[in-house]
């Protein structure tokens, strides 16, 4: 009964004005949409947390923008609230992710119809893959009839792009469980669980996975609860790739701005994932980890031009929210929230001014694997254009 109290509080201008942590307790599984789970990626915002952002600090027919989209839970929250969502990211693994909840079809129907198209042409095509080109690393995490299947489909998609069925495939590329195309890896990273999963005690793991059973189990439990709105083939969206600090976007063209900027040196948002990586084309995984702004060092020199981009982008009177986290580096904690809100009022012509700052509580998703007590406490950080 909690969360149906909180969900009503938002009803509540009064109750709003005055957020504090009580309202962002709970935020359960079951009350998200299932799309929003196509892809595991670090540091995920909790729908509810995005929902109530967007429904405090913008207006139905606003443009909303996402300059840090990631896993992508911002513009699609914006996409299914009557909002025309825009989105930047410059990683290409969250890019399609991004791209396929936005461009999640209507129905369970119409996707598992995409879905038997793309398998009958998988299933064609796939003894002519030849895997003699594919690294070892990657080769040796999947069966090799497997593998050519999961190559055919990649390839198609690229011949004929579908981000949806993409964002499916990369979400079952790897794990532990057996509903996942790849021999027993870490979820987090693809390396194989031999020790713990041996393949003389268990043998049955390290044979052929099918893809048509994986992918289609795969869309079913992506529309188990969809949440998608009567309107949403009315949907209006923009993704692009590319960097926050050249944003393809015109002036005082956004009514908002919600996001979660990297953060700094606690989430793996490449390494992990340079298995998908490499199915989508990146095999120089690190060069491109080297681009992002998720470095101290990088952090520190790219967040002020990111911040002046917004503020040219934004309206006067829009609100920037970030959500963001507190960091412990060396035995100290990092402020993030105060670090951004001096970057932002440190801009050129002093376009921001700094509405607040809320605190709420991290539940273990939104937890680093790489450094998992480094993050000390979720902050959103909201500043207004003048």
């Amino acid at each position: 009964m909690r969360d149906g109290r909180q969900l009503c509080l938002f009803d509540n201008a009064d109750t709003a004005t005055q957020l504090d942590t009580r309202l962002w307790c709970n935020s359960f599984d079951r009350q998200n949409s299932t799309l929003q789970s196509l892809a595991p990626y670090a540091s995920k915002l909790r729908s509810t947390t995005v929902q109530a952002l967007i429904d405090l600090y913008s207006n139905p027919g606003d443009t909303v923008l996402d300059p840090f989209a990631g896993s992508g839970a911002v513009p699609f929250t914006a996409a299914c609230a009557d909002r025309c969502a825009w989105a930047t990211e410059l990683n290409p693994y969250a890019y399609a992710i991004t791209r396929g909840k936005l461009e999640a079809p209507r129905s369970e129907r119409v996707a598992l119809q995409q879905a038997a198209q793309l398998l009958d042409a998988v299933e064609q095509q796939a003894s002519m893959i030849d895997l003699e080109t594919v690294p070892a690393w990657v080769s040796e995490l999947f069966h090799p009839d497997t593998l050519q299947e999961t190559l055919a489909a990649f390839t198609l998609l690229q011949q004929s792009p579908n981000y949806f069925l993409l964002a499916c495939l990369l979400g079952i590329l790897h794990h532990v469980l057996p509903g996942y195309l790849s021999y027993p890896t870490n979820p987090n990273a693809p390396y194989l669980r031999c020790v713990t999963y041996s393949p003389d005690r268990y043998p049955h793991l390290y044979t052929y996975r099918d893809g048509r059973s994986r992918l289609l189990a795969k869309l079913r439990r992506a529309y188990r609860r969809h949440r998608l709105p009567g309107t949403w083939e009315q949907r209006r969206y923009r993704v692009w790739q590319g960097n926050c600090a050249e944003l393809p976007i015109a002036d005082a063209s956004v009514d908002a701005i919600i996001s979660s900027p990297p953060h700094q040196n606690a989430f793996d948002y490449i390494r992990a994932h340079r298995l998908r990586l490499w199915f989508l084309g990146y095999s120089d995984w690190k060069n491109l980890d080297a681009a992002l702004i998720s470095s101290r060092s990088r952090y520190l020199a790219q967040m002020p031009v990111c911040l002046q981009e917004m503020a040219r982008v934004l309206k006067p009177n829009g609100y920037c929210v970030l959500v963001v986290q507190d960091v412990a580096r060396n035995g100290k904690t990092q402020g993030a929230a105060e670090q951004l809100a001096e970057f932002a009022t440190s801009l050129t012509g002093s376009p921001f001014s700094v509405e607040t700052v809320y605190d709420q509580p991290l539940t273990s998703e939104r937890r680093s694997s790489k450094r998992p007590q480094a993050i000390q406490l979720e902050r959103i950080l909201v500043l207004r254009r003048r």
